[in-house]
């Protein structure tokens, strides 16, 4: 892996960690304040909708757009401003229609999505639908302006955009909730796409304008609206089969949608700081070696990428699982989250966390299926997901309540990864033998590491919370790495290579200046 995508990776993840500290605040403010009631539940319900439709309108376009535009700046910089320009126009045509569509439709939309909720929860939720929907005006227009902004390097143009949403967000709630109250909660959502969007702006500095083009027929814009579609059920497969598991639910006692929404959030602040930036960075870089027919430094990108993943995911899975009841105590419990709302988003959040690693292993893999052009595979794999999801969820719910559906995600992802991981020897192979000794040496280090220091701090000692777990990241991380480099695992090599590799650069380009 190159310096330069090292370079990058380490930006991201920066980013990438601010904003899901974000996140986290902005989930840990709302429960809070809204805890597990009915309104709560009504508005969970509510984002679901905008849970699936932002991945299709940000990384669906990301996804179908960089490419594109990425081949055309390589040779004609002028009509890949032009192309810009086309599909920024045509994603806001877009989303003016989805915004009145979901304006007229939200009843019989919230009668699809919240089988379960009583007429008054219906009605509720109806109402907050419609409140929400002109949020979703601006949002593919940050996205397109995102893909460019990578496209040129300007990644932190690009990442910082989560940071402004999730901050402007945060400020805006606790400034006006205590004068309107949950319309606070609602409206932020279009206060954040605003500064999504203008927060980019600056960093455009290569000469392109953005012009109104509405030449939809251009042969690079219908293939990318025509891409459109599968890449963003594929990308949205994870928000759809929570709002699956919610609409199980919805016909559960109050509060089990909201749970859901807090166990699976939670899991993403976990997953979501490493896996989207290897995944965001690495993408670029595979399209290159897909385009050069480079078919070895491809393999080598993304055995190292997944061998990364796989050093640090697992460790932090097995914290999740063992300290799930701590880690939703520190998270969520105060103001109107109650001890009782821990112990079931506990239980939730274990079941999300023990799919972590799948899910963050099958975003790259689809991005190397992405990148050669095929999205009927991962089409298929998105249907097969959400099949084999109900079905596992129609199960374990009837044995384990909405633990059971949690744990339903997860078995399906395991069940999806092993068949991309096959369908993907139509392309490259990867070393499987390898990467399957090097996860059974990790999980064995892991167990040897989070066990310990769940029986000291989680049975032994009577603590604070919040010591507990400091104490316990501090003695897993030290037992793991340790242990990591007793065992010489090549995961950690990678990450140490990619490390030295960042600051040596570092060092070259502070004497260049």
């Amino acid at each position: 892996m190159r310096s330069k995508t090292l370079k990058n990776i380490i930006l991201i993840l920066a980013c990438t960690i601010v904003g899901k500290l974000l996140s986290y605040v902005w989930e840990a403010v709302l429960a809070a304040k809204l805890g597990t009631s009915d309104q709560a539940d009504a508005f969970y319900m509510t984002t679901s909708v905008f849970t699936i439709l932002y991945p299709i309108l940000d990384i669906g376009i990301w996804k179908v757009f960089l490419p594109i535009y990425k081949k055309l700046a390589t040779n004609e910089e002028e009509k890949a401003n032009g192309f810009a320009s086309t599909a920024l126009t045509a994603f806001l045509c877009i989303s003016a229609v989805l915004v009145v569509f979901l304006l007229v439709f939200a009843k019989p939309i919230v009668m699809i999505i919240a089988p379960g909720f009583s007429p008054d929860k219906k009605a509720l939720t109806t109402y907050y639908l419609r409140i929400s929907a002109p949020s979703y005006f601006l949002m593919a227009s940050a996205s397109v302006i995102g893909a460019v902004l990578e496209c040129h390097g300007r990644f932190f143009g690009s990442q910082l955009r989560q940071i402004g949403t999730h901050a402007s967000k945060i400020i805006y709630l606790f400034v006006l909730y205590k004068y309107i109250g949950i319309y606070a909660a609602l409206t932020a959502a279009l206060i954040g796409s605003i500064v999504r969007l203008i927060i980019q702006l600056p960093f455009i500095n290569w000469g392109w304008k953005y012009k109104p083009d509405f030449r939809f027929g251009d042969p690079n814009v219908r293939d990318m609206l025509k891409g459109l579609p599968s890449v963003g059920l594929t990308v949205a497969i994870t928000n759809i089969n929570e709002l699956i598991d919610k609409m199980i639910a919805s016909g559960a006692h109050g509060g089990a949608v909201s749970c859901l929404n807090y166990g699976n959030k939670l899991v993403n602040v976990f997953s979501g700081m490493v896996s989207s930036a290897i995944v965001t960075a690495v993408y670029p870089t595979m399209i290159q070696h897909i385009a050069k027919n480079e078919d070895e430094k491809l393999r080598s990108l993304v055995n190292k990428s997944i061998s990364a993943l796989i050093f640090v995911i697992v460790p932090v899975s097995a914290f999740c699982i063992l300290f799930s009841g701590d880690i939703v105590s520190a998270a969520f419990e105060r103001g109107a989250f109650t001890p009782a709302d821990t112990v079931l988003t506990g239980s939730v959040f274990l079941g999300y966390a023990a799919g972590m690693l799948f899910t963050a292993i099958a975003a790259v893999i689809t991005s190397v299926f992405y990148g050669y052009g095929n999205t009927k595979i991962n089409l298929m794999i998105s249907v097969l997901n959400i099949a084999l999801n109900v079905a596992f969820d129609l199960i374990l719910y009837r044995f384990l309540g909405i633990m059971g559906l949690a744990i339903a995600t997860s078995i399906s992802a395991a069940i999806c990864l092993v068949v991309s991981l096959i369908l993907l020897k139509k392309y490259i192979r990867l070393g499987y033998r390898r990467l399957l000794t090097e996860l059974i040496k990790v999980l064995l280090i892991s167990a040897a590491s989070v066990i310990p220091a769940y029986v000291l701090f989680g049975r032994v000692l009577s603590l604070n919370v919040y010591l507990s777990l400091i104490l316990s990241v501090i003695m897993i991380a030290a037992i793991y790495m340790a242990l990591s480099k007793l065992l010489e695992l090549s995961s950690q090599k990678y990450i140490f290579e990619f490390i030295r590799g960042f600051l040596k650069r570092k060092r070259t380009d502070d004497k260049a200046e």
